[in-house]
């Protein structure tokens, strides 16, 4: 085969769609958790800012600026991660501040829905159908390929750096491996214990298992068993040189990379005793890390010391998911709610916004468009994935599945992947779209 000069991501990951030129997969060494700044298409939407780590006040005017976006899944940015929103809880709740949209009552009703018979596959009026027939009505927004072979519900979706492998994981045990020109599932692997969380770093998988997390290398093909974790792992993420494991005991368990080959991560610390329920979600802004939990709170971690510094308790149920963007903290809950953190006068972190839905809320995610500008991806109960603007919160289309999204990961050169509760894999591309 005759390759043309590699780049980091090429377009032939095309999963079996007739490309305009081949893979080639430009794999540069490099130590784990190297300092390189966020991960660029990590769940961590963050805005660099030119006050330095220090969060905007309320006062500020939200959205003057068009600071810049780093998508989700798990490749390494080559940018510096600021800060976002840090501080203490708040009771306030505004409305309508600066641009985060004119009410409260979430994002508009889109005037395009699915057609629940064409979904099961069974409806029989064919174009005569009043409702949609497809799986989006975002201009642009086209399915590339529907992965099969997970059975439950997918826990994460992972596309290293420097592999042409995508990795899927899955309540029912299994690990599957897809080859990214074909779409073929090349490798599946029983786990024999049930997949809480799948991320990436760099060329390093990370797997969470009960009481364990295996750390995978695609280019060294280095396999380690990582322990020290109580409880089953259900969530991760990667922030100052370390790996951190959120559990379904509450505790959160901590590695630091080395620069050692034979022993690249360190057991550090299990921080317990602060989330009363199961971690859900983290995500890093700046020297801070955010945790959420089924005990309703969202705790802030100095990555420095590792002491929490505050808690926030707005929600009224299960937070689900978290993202930085510019000086703000969003958060999501099975609560029905979306809610925007911004630093205050005394430092603290008070809601400005809340958006209520009409169900609850399972998975957010973030990049920007060909044109620079931030959409956010919000998964809701029912299967629809809406796509919206920020600050606005305007719709500006959906997706849709059979079943609840609960994994989304942003790829390259375009590429979305989403996983549903039912075990679907679908690999989306969204034209024009840079990260």
């Amino acid at each position: 085969m005759s390759y043309k000069a590699p780049r980091r991501f090429s377009k032939g990951r095309n999963f079996g769609v007739e490309r305009q030129q081949d893979f080639a997969a430009d794999i540069v060494p490099r130590r784990p958790y190297e300092n390189r700044g966020p991960n660029k298409w990590s769940r961590n939407l963050v805005w660099t800012s030119s006050d330095g780590n220090m969060a905007k006040k309320n006062d500020t005017t939200y959205g003057s600026t068009k600071p810049q976006v780093s998508g989700t899944a798990a490749s390494v940015s080559e940018q510096q991660r600021k800060y976002a929103a840090y501080g203490q809880r708040s009771s306030s709740v505004s409305d309508t501040r600066g641009g985060w949209g004119s009410n409260d009552k979430g994002s508009p009703k889109s005037m395009e829905c699915v057609c629940k018979f064409w979904k099961a596959g069974n409806c029989k009026k064919g174009d005569q159908c009043s409702f949609l027939h497809s799986w989006t009505c975002l201009p642009g927004l086209v399915m590339v390929a529907a992965l099969e072979g997970h059975k439950k519900d997918i826990k994460g979706i992972a596309l290293p750096q420097g592999s042409d492998k995508l990795f899927s994981a899955s309540s029912d045990g299994t690990l599957r491996i897809w080859d990214c020109h074909t779409g073929q599932c090349v490798h599946t692997i029983n786990l024999q214990a049930e997949a809480g969380s799948l991320i990436c770093e760099g060329p390093w998988v990370f797997l969470g298992l009960p009481n364990a997390v295996k750390a995978f290398n695609v280019q060294t093909s280095k396999d380690l068993h990582l322990n020290g974790v109580v409880g089953q792992v259900l969530a991760m993420t990667v922030g100052n040189g370390m790996l951190f494991a959120g559990t379904s005991s509450g505790s959160i368990s901590v590695w630091k990379a080395t620069d050692t080959e034979s022993d690249p991560f360190t057991y550090l610390t299990s921080l317990e005793g602060h989330h009363s329920g199961e971690v859900t979600c983290f995500i890093v802004g700046g020297q801070r890390l955010y945790s959420g939990s089924v005990d309703k709170t969202i705790k802030v971690w100095d990555l420095n010391t590792l002491a929490c510094t505050m808690t926030l308790r707005q929600h009224t149920d299960a937070v689900t998911s978290l993202l930085c963007w510019d000086q703000y903290l969003i958060s999501s809950s099975l609560d029905g709610t979306i809610k925007v953190w911004a630093c205050s006068e005394n430092g603290s972190l008070k809601v400005t916004n809340t958006r209520r839905q009409e169900q609850s809320v399972h998975t957010l995610c973030g990049m920007s468009d060909a044109e620079g500008k931030p959409i956010m991806f919000c998964s809701y109960q029912n299967g629809t994935v809406s796509i919206c603007d920020l600050p606005s919160f305007e719709e500006r289309g959906k997706m849709f599945s059979t079943n609840t999204v609960g994994a989304i990961t942003i790829g390259p050169e375009g590429l979305l992947f989403t996983g549903d509760k039912s075990g679907k894999l679908r690999v989306w591309n969204l034209a024009g779209t840079k990260v």
